[in-house]
């Protein structure tokens, strides 16, 4: 355990961090000869990991004491960029106001739990909970329509699919890690970076699954 902590905690941060350059990289390359919506709105999402990332680099580098409250304007953000790629992807009406509902609940949560929850000092466990919560919900929702479109034959070459398949693991597998981060603070740092390990090791696998989607996006 103590070796794990000391040696390889702190690589797989510089590992995840820089594994969002990854799908950046590669959408730059994709981007001068691509129209897509679709394409464009996954793209901005890549980005806005990429500018959260750098942003948390960037308070550490400033020494900052607490940057936990970075955590409190991504998480709504990420939903609202991820609400637009699947509005845009819905044509059913009531699938559209679904995720209009989704993005105004996790607002309001996200509002109440930095203000009289937890407060903006503190890990935003319960945001992020609610927002792994209606990704998944979402990205099932998708594997609906697509089980009754008729016209998708490859889903390997659809990218909301892709895009769905990496959130629902992703989002599945890091929603319990963030739900207990606080408590396990509280008992030790030791425990609360074993539940950031699991994270930043989804975290990689997901990045590295962007590149795929992001291919399967041109021109869409």
């Amino acid at each position: 355990m103590e070796f794990f902590l000391r040696q390889v905690y702190p690589w797989l941060i510089d590992v995840s961090s820089f594994s969002s350059l990854i799908p950046f990289i590669a959408g730059l390359i994709l981007f001068p000869k691509n129209k897509s919506r679709l394409f464009k709105l996954i793209f901005f999402f890549v980005l806005l990991t990429l500018l959260s990332e750098v942003s948390g680099q960037v308070t550490v580098l400033m020494g900052t004491s607490n940057n936990l409250w970075l955590f409190h304007i991504y998480t709504p953000l990420e939903l609202c960029v991820l609400g637009a790629v699947y509005y845009s992807s819905f044509r059913r009406p009531i699938f559209k106001r679904s995720i209009l509902v989704a993005v105004g609940i996790l607002l309001l949560v996200s509002i109440f739990d930095a203000t009289l929850g937890v407060g903006i000092t503190q890990m935003n466990s319960m945001p992020r909970m609610v927002e792994s919560a209606l990704v998944i919900s979402i990205a099932i929702l998708y594997f609906y329509k697509v089980a009754n479109d008729l016209s998708i034959t490859y889903l390997d070459r659809d990218p909301v699919f892709l895009l769905s398949c990496g959130l629902l693991i992703f989002k599945s597998g890091s929603a319990m890690s963030w739900g207990i981060f606080n408590d396990a603070l509280a008992e030790s740092y030791d425990a609360a970076r074993m539940c950031v390990a699991i994270i930043l090791v989804l975290n990689t696998l997901f990045n590295v699954s962007l590149v795929y989607v992001l291919k399967r996006a041109v021109n869409r």
